[in-house]
């Protein structure tokens, strides 16, 4: 089967197309052809060096949609045929292996697109509200980075629990976060958030790159209220609060989050911006990490 990644890190045009044995699925796993891929800023970096060594070739890739092709000895509530979407790696590549506690049924009515869009982000911030913020109905959730990928997705789950949110961005997307449910908008390039908003969140949830701004997060929630962020360090600060690391967990498996989001998404409740869909070939890959290399608007997905 061809399977795209790189011996080396580097610039986007260090991928290559290769030929690679067909993975076979375990006892717990599905075999999935590949339809959809969702491209992630994480495996930009991967790319570029930020995680070490590597296996020569090296294929990443987390996101995938795609139809089961054969099912291992103990998978019973998943059938071939069936359109999925999984959290999984090596996810460039034509097959690829879903593991049961991370591969979900995409409804009908949900193309592989939208479905292979929503898998990191959507995982990133359903855990990142219902786990690590623990957002409550009525209260007040300030979502910085709010037309991002996982911000937007945050925006629209803290709503759908009852949350009243407002939501940080670029004031050229102000009607985006608008539209999604932010019941106020504050536009980071036409003021200062921190002062604007000083006291005023039960929750921060900080999705903004790299967790920028952790001083402003501190400013802006309430005595004794929440920051989650993506930042990794803890903020230095005599106020009273509660901070947690946005991070990969297993204590909400990927499965409960996907299934949560899927079905969000199913209701009407949940979309994603998709901003480019790209051929499932070496230029497709090259293109996407150049894209994911700028700034740019919606999600990028590699399309069979």
């Amino acid at each position: 089967m061809k399977a795209y990644g790189y011996e080396k890190h580097g610039d986007p045009e260090v991928f290559q197309e290769y030929e690679v044995p067909e993975p076979t699925p375990a006892a717990n796993q599905v075999l999935i052809r590949t339809i959809a891929v969702g491209l992630n800023n994480r495996e930009r970096a991967e790319r570029a060096g930020g995680f070490g060594s590597m296996p020569s070739p090296y294929i990443p890739g987390r996101d995938v949609v795609g139809e089961i092709v054969k099912v291992g000895k103990r998978v019973s509530d998943l059938s071939e045929g069936e359109l999925v979407m999984t959290h999984t790696e090596r996810g460039y590549a034509e097959f690829v292996l879903g593991n049961l506690d991370a591969t979900v049924v995409v409804p009908d009515g949900i193309t592989p697109t939208r479905a292979a869009g929503l898998i990191t982000p959507g995982l990133t911030a359903y855990k990142a509200v219902k786990y690590f913020a623990n957002v409550q109905p009525d209260q007040t959730v300030i979502v910085k980075g709010a037309s991002g990928g996982v911000g937007s997705l945050a925006v629209q789950i803290a709503t759908d629990i009852g949350a009243n949110v407002i939501g940080i961005a670029s004031s050229h997307n102000q009607d985006y976060v608008e539209s999604i449910g932010a019941t106020k908008f504050v536009a980071y390039d036409q003021t200062d958030p921190a002062t604007e908003l000083a006291d005023t969140g039960d929750v921060v949830l900080n999705t903004a790159m790299n967790g920028a701004g952790t001083d402003d997060d501190v400013t802006m929630v309430k005595p004794n209220g929440v920051i989650a962020s993506v930042a990794h360090n803890s903020p230095m600060t005599d106020k009273p609060l509660k901070f947690a690391h946005i991070h990969p967990t297993d204590a909400m498996s990927d499965r409960e989050a996907l299934q949560a989001v899927i079905d969000l998404m199913r209701e009407g409740k949940l979309d994603i911006n998709i901003g480019y869909k790209l051929p499932f070939n070496r230029d497709g890959f090259v293109k996407g990490h150049q894209l994911l290399e700028e700034k740019h608007d919606g999600r990028v997905i590699i399309v069979k």
